[in-house]
């Protein structure tokens, strides 16, 4: 059986797509060397939730297509190349999927310390798995419900924040980063058509000080 390493990862990672086709086919092609077995789980998860898709007024994206559900690895490469992190640094997901924001920073930045929070137990278990078999020591995937009153978010040097669920979601855990930066200002990269035009309509306290850099498909926001 043919073994994966990490010198056929950060190959792949170097390669740069020339659109976001080929961001997501390459996607898929570093799944699968690095050993994830999203899909099946991703049918377990449908199959099990199909009937609530639409009554449920709280947005888990079952059934999405795996490829649109995650960021590219390719565009956290671009994040990561823009910001550079410093060793010891805390670099939080919030909503999380499988965690791949965790295998470029161990694979890119070894020292960086990654926590990816993410509500489906299942996804957070694969993401963990992964993490171990590469000895990816210093990132772990936590279950937890972001928009749930007693989640507590830890202070860190950055948050990283995809169209995680509802808006309403969203919205509870714009307002739980707006405590923290009531103490000390805050990075907050927002990804996805949704977040970003939320954060810009309804939210300038991240971006009156301090102008947002936008990308094509994310936005750094500092308070």
């Amino acid at each position: 059986m043919k073994t994966n390493s990490i010198e056929q990862i950060l190959q792949e990672l170097k390669i740069v797509p020339v659109d976001y086709a080929a961001a997501k086919k390459q996607a898929k092609v570093l799944d699968d060397l690095l050993g994830y077995e999203c899909d099946p789980i991703e049918d377990v998860l449908f199959e099990a939730n199909h009937e609530t898709l639409f009554s449920s007024p709280r947005q888990f994206w079952y059934g999405l297509d795996l490829q649109t559900l995650q960021t590219p690895y390719s565009e956290i490469v671009e994040m990561v190349q823009h910001l550079k992190p410093q060793p010891e640094e805390l670099w939080l997901d919030l909503g999380a999927g499988y965690g791949r924001m965790g295998i470029v920073l161990a694979s890119l930045c070894s020292q960086i310390k990654f926590v990816g929070y993410e509500y489906v137990q299942k996804r957070v278990d694969e993401g963990n798995r992964i993490f171990k078999k590469w000895n990816f020591f210093f990132a772990r995937m936590k279950q937890a419900d972001l928009a749930a009153p007693d989640f507590e978010l830890e202070p860190a040097d950055l948050y990283f924040l995809y169209d995680f669920g509802s808006k309403d979601d969203v919205y509870k855990i714009i307002k739980k980063l707006q405590d923290l930066a009531l103490k000390k200002p805050i990075r907050v990269v927002a990804r996805g058509r949704g977040v970003r035009n939320w954060i810009l309509m309804d939210f300038p306290w991240l971006y009156d000080i301090n102008p947002p850099e936008h990308f094509a498909n994310w936005t750094v926001f500092r308070s």
